[in-house]
């Protein structure tokens, strides 16, 4: 607590952030109305983020491409055909966007960043026990046709934030010194990924799945990572039998509803995604260069044969509404932070922190560029943390370059 004390008040109101997320998230279902704890979130961090733009912002060249995105879709809502519909959802990715600039500046050292990692474990554990005491008392949704599970009043799409946390856990066990905290981040590591396995979400198993294969791919603890497994997997197979038949039942629900044939995709809102990517790209390459390069109402629905669509797929939501320029911006954003990653691990090579951070780094870009295939633009939870998370590795990894540098010259 100390220690929080000394770095001011508005580190931790920044540090809290993660958790004023996720619990606005899950008590927003158990408040409807106007003001509901989601709504209060927009309103809280929207005027807090403008605020933070104009007394705190400093101009970096790695948050410019954030600015420019965001000022370039602020200009395409006013040419909506619905101001505040176009509006609305702009509030939401700004608030997203900000969030990795405002991390970028805050957590600028190594115990800042062991801080953060710590809120992200107290995060995924309030998620966790959310999903205990949805179980224990019977409230909250099932999914797929099967109730034997339930996942709060958010439903299983929950499990899709889970992974963003889980996914910082094996570099949070590689810079967190104290051994309580490594012993309660990898319990709640092994309960996060069982809990994701039994939401039986495709989405988010795979993500999890693309995130740590991308991870192990560039950590230097491959060997570690290796070792763990045998010991997972004794965890997995000795509690098995509570519920492997759990995963059984809902798998087998799970495939009683999907069906991935055409003509179902045509009629299905849920399952239409690979349709809404043929339509877009017609309708933006038949409509002429204008809607090519800068698209339509932003954020709005699109016609597809006569049936009004949100387009829920990040990629053709910017096409259809921000034109080849809004996407390019959009994609620049990532290609940006990845690229600075690889510039910094390639100059400075065999730091075993480097080369951790950046494994974490890819892994998060891995799963934003799978989740954007379902859509994370609509919401101010899972780009917002992957954004968030980002900001800080980034930060950590200029610190790290610019103390190589100086101890190179002093040499």
């Amino acid at each position: 607590m100390n220690n929080l004390r000394r770095y001011g008040t508005l580190f931790i109101l920044i540090l809290i952030i993660p958790i004023f997320n996720v619990v606005s998230s899950l008590a927003t279902p158990f408040f409807p109305g106007t003001f509901n704890p989601g709504v209060i979130r927009g309103i809280v961090l929207t005027l807090f983020l403008f605020w933070y733009m104009f007394k705190i912002y400093r101009i970096h060249s790695i948050t410019t491409p954030t600015i420019i995105f965001v000022l370039y879709l602020f200009v395409l809502c006013w040419f909506s055909s619905e101001l505040m519909t176009s509006l609305y959802i702009y509030n939401k990715v700004i608030i997203t966007s900000l969030l990795f600039i405002v991390s970028f500046q805050t957590f600028n050292t190594i115990e800042k960043l062991n801080l953060l990692f710590r809120v992200i474990v107290i995060t995924l554990l309030l998620q966790e026990l959310y999903f205990l005491f949805s179980n224990l008392t019977g409230i909250g949704k099932g999914s797929y046709m099967d109730d034997s599970v339930l996942f709060g009043e958010t439903g299983v799409n929950m499990t899709k934030a889970m992974v963003v946390f889980i996914l910082t856990i094996p570099t949070f066990l590689r810079i967190e010194t104290n051994r309580r905290w490594q012993l309660f981040a990898t319990i709640f590591l092994l309960i996060g990924i069982l809990i994701v396995i039994l939401g039986m979400k495709r989405s988010a198993i795979l993500a999890m799945m693309f995130g740590f294969l991308t991870y192990v791919v560039f950590t230097p603890f491959k060997s570690r990572v290796i070792q763990f497994l045998p010991i997972a997997l004794v965890i997995i197979i000795s509690t098995s039998p509570f519920y492997f038949p759990i995963i059984e039942k809902r798998f087998q629900s799970r495939q009683e509803r999907v069906s991935m044939t055409y003509n179902q995709l045509q009629e299905s809102e849920s399952e239409g995604r690979m349709l809404e990517v043929k339509f877009t790209v017609e309708d933006a390459l038949e409509e002429g260069a204008a809607r090519l390069f800068f698209g339509f109402d932003l954020f709005l629905k699109k016609d597809f044969n006569g049936h009004k669509r949100m387009l829920h797929v990040d990629y053709m939501n910017m096409l259809g509404g921000a034109g080849l320029v809004g996407l390019g911006l959009f994609l620049y954003l990532y290609y940006k932070i990845g690229w600075f990653i690889w510039l910094v691990r390639q100059k400075v090579k065999q730091n075993n922190l480097i080369n951790e951070l950046s494994a974490m780094g890819f892994s998060l870009i891995a799963v934003q560029a799978f989740l954007s295939i379902g859509g994370t633009m609509q919401g101010v939870n899972l780009r917002g943390y992957i954004l968030f998370i980002l900001g800080a590795i980034v930060s950590i990894l200029l610190l790290l370059l610019k103390n190589q540098f100086a101890s190179d010259g002093n040499k």
